[in-house]
C-alpha cells in the first residue's frame, strides 16, 4: 500500500478499509488519535496484510517508508550490481550472489532500470522483482521482434551487452550492432575490447584485488592473448554468455541493426566511434584519433 505525501488520516482508513486491511476507518481513525500516531505517519510504500492487527498497522505506518529506490544504469556486470546492493544497505553475501548469478545463469537478464525495493528485501526476493521485469520489458516487449530476428535470447543478449560496452549513443548502437553482425556472419573474430576487460577483470578480482577495476581501460599485447573463451580476439563467433547487461537501446540495436559500408570502428578519448571501410581505413583512425594523444 502507497500512502503519498499530505494525505490524511481519514483518506489512510478509506484506502485501507477499501484493501480489507481493517474492517472499520473510524475504529482505525479513533486508534491512532488517541495513541497519538495520527500526525507521525510518513508517506511511502508498506506490505500490510488482512492479518494484522489495528495496532500492528498503526505501528508500521509510523516507521517510515519500507521501500526504496534503487537504479541499475546499462552496462553493469552482475558483480558490480551485488555491489551497489551492499553500498545502498541490503543483505547481501556477495560470493552466494556471484554463485546464483552463475548458477541461474543470469548475466545479462539483471534488466537496468529504477526498482523500488523493501529495505528488508532478501536476495530471492530482489532478483525475482529484477526478473520479473525483464521478462515484461525484453521476452514479452520485444516479443515479435526476438521471433522476427530468428536469434535465440542468449545470442541477443551476448550481442547486446557488447554493443552496450561499445556504443553509447542509440545511432552508435545500431551501427555497431550491424557491423559485428556483418563481421559473425562472415566468420570475422569480433575484436571487442570489452571482452578482453571482461576477461581481464575476472582473472584480476579472483585473485582478491580491491577495489576491482570492472572495466580496465588500459589493455596490453598480453590481454589480447590470453587464453579464454570469452577473447572475441582469438576466438570466432560470440562469447558463451553476455560480459554485462544490455539496456533496452542495444536490445533492439541488435534487434534493428543498421547496414553500413563500415566493417571497423573505434573509440576517441572522448568517446566519439570512428567508423572505417578498410584495414587501411581503420589504421589511419588509429593514428589520427588514438596514437596523436
Amino acid at each position: 500500500m502507497e500512502i503519498k505525501k499530505g494525505e490524511g488520516v481519514s483518506k489512510i482508513a478509506s484506502v485501507l478499509k477499501q484493501r480489507d486491511l481493517i474492517r472499520s476507518p473510524l475504529a482505525f481513525k479513533i486508534w491512532v488519535t488517541v495513541t497519538g500516531l495520527s500526525r507521525r505517519i510518513k508517506a511511502g510504500t508498506f506490505y500490510l496484510s488482512p492479518s494484522m492487527t489495528t495496532p500492528e498497522i498503526a505501528s508500521l505506518l509510523v516507521k517510515g517508508e519500507t521501500d526504496q529506490w534503487l537504479t541499475i544504469v546499462e552496462g553493469l556486470r552482475a558483480e558490480q550490481i551485488g555491489e551497489l546492493l551492499v553500498k545502498e544497505g541490503y543483505k547481501v553475501n556477495l560470493p552466494e550472489w556471484n554463485r546464483e548469478i552463475v548458477d541461474r545463469k543470469l548475466e545479462g537478464q539483471l534488466f537496468p532500470d529504477s526498482y523500488l525495493l523493501p529495505k528488508s528485501a532478501t536476495q530471492g526476493a530482489i532478483l525475482q522483482i529484477i526478473g520479473k521485469n525483464f521478462q515484461k520489458k525484453v521476452v514479452v516487449g520485444l516479443a515479435k521482434e526476438l521471433a522476427a530476428s530468428n536469434r535465440d535470447l542468449n545470442f541477443v543478449l551476448t550481442m547486446a551487452s557488447l554493443v552496450e560496452r561499445e556504443a553509447k549513443t542509440p545511432e552508435d548502437r545500431s551501427l555497431v550492432a550491424g557491423i559485428l553482425l556483418k563481421r559473425l556472419s562472415n566468420n570475422w573474430a569480433l575484436g571487442v575490447d570489452a571482452t578482453v576487460q571482461y576477461v581481464v577483470a575476472s582473472q584480476n578480482c579472483s585473485r582478491g584485488q580491491l577495489p576491482c577495476d570492472w572495466w580496465p581501460q588500459k589493455l596490453t599485447a598480453k590481454d589480447l592473448q590470453i587464453d579464454s573463451p570469452f577473447n572475441t580476439y582469438l576466438n570466432v563467433g560470440l562469447p558463451p554468455h553476455p560480459i554485462c547487461n544490455p539496456g533496452l537501446s542495444s536490445i533492439k540495436a541488435v534487434l534493428e541493426p543498421k547496414d553500413s559500408p563500415y566493417w571497423y570502428y573505434l573509440s576517441d578519448k572522448n568517446g566519439t566511434i570512428h567508423y572505417a571501410k578498410t584495414a587501411e581505413e581503420q589504421e589511419n583512425n588509429r593514428k589520427k584519433y588514438l596514437l596523436s594523444f
